[in-house]
């Protein structure tokens, strides 16, 4: 993922990205860290092309993302933000909203990927329990690693995680937390972690940038930047 000299505003006049560039090589681990309204999910918004940029450029694998064919590029990037919803239905169905076509094998080996197996085993249905219904509910911390294997089950090239741990409690954080290391040291895609506190994703990022005011204030290599 490649970003150069990148602008965007969402009223055409006060830019929210003011010339952010930063490059995230092929498998690694980065987080894009900084305060609340510094730019960050706007960011990421662009890369997955929700907006367009407005000066600059956004690439992956080389090809500008507004020359990417939208299901090429939904192919490519799965996203998953903070608080993820998860619709009433089965576990199944839910993973399978990332790859419909996706069998019961390979939603479990994204469930498991994902550390959700500790979810299914719990349930007398397994990945067939409806959620939502009958008193089957699920913790945030429980809905955001399904979440995490909604996005892995089409094997994107780029995972991009906005605050995913948002609003959750310490064991909770702590449990997605040791997921994206399972993902990131079993899976070998690139990912991109935004998060507002630096020292959270230190242990599983490699590399850091810190991003305010839509502008970067400093990167490189995560102990450095800390």
């Amino acid at each position: 993922v490649t970003l150069r000299d990148v602008h965007f505003s969402y009223d055409g006049k006060a830019e929210v990205i003011k010339g952010v560039s930063m490059d995230i090589k092929p498998g690694q681990t980065v987080a894009l860290v900084g305060p609340s309204g510094g730019g960050k999910s706007t960011l990421a918004s662009l890369i997955c092309r929700f907006f367009d940029v407005q000066g600059g450029s956004v690439s992956i694998g080389g090809a500008d993302v507004r020359a990417i064919p939208k299901e090429e590029l939904m192919d490519t990037v799965a996203f998953v933000f903070q608080n993820s919803k998860l619709l009433k239905g089965t576990i199944l169905d839910n993973v399978r909203l990332g790859r419909p076509d996706a069998t019961e094998e390979e939603v479990l080996a994204a469930l498991k990927t994902a550390q959700c197996m500790d979810i299914i085993e719990k349930f007398p249905e397994g990945i067939h329990t409806v959620i939502g219904s009958k008193g089957v509910y699920l913790s945030g911390g429980e809905q955001q690693r399904i979440a995490i294997a909604r996005a892995i089950v089409n094997e994107p090239k780029l995972l991009l995680l906005d605050e995913p741990a948002a609003g959750m409690n310490p064991n909770e954080t702590a449990e997605l937390m040791e997921t994206i290391r399972f993902v990131r040291d079993h899976f070998g895609m690139t990912i991109l972690l935004i998060e507002h506190d630096m020292k959270l994703v230190s242990g599983i990022c490699e590399r850091l940038t810190v991003l305010n005011f839509g502008q970067v204030l400093c990167t490189g290599p995560t102990q450095d930047v800390l």
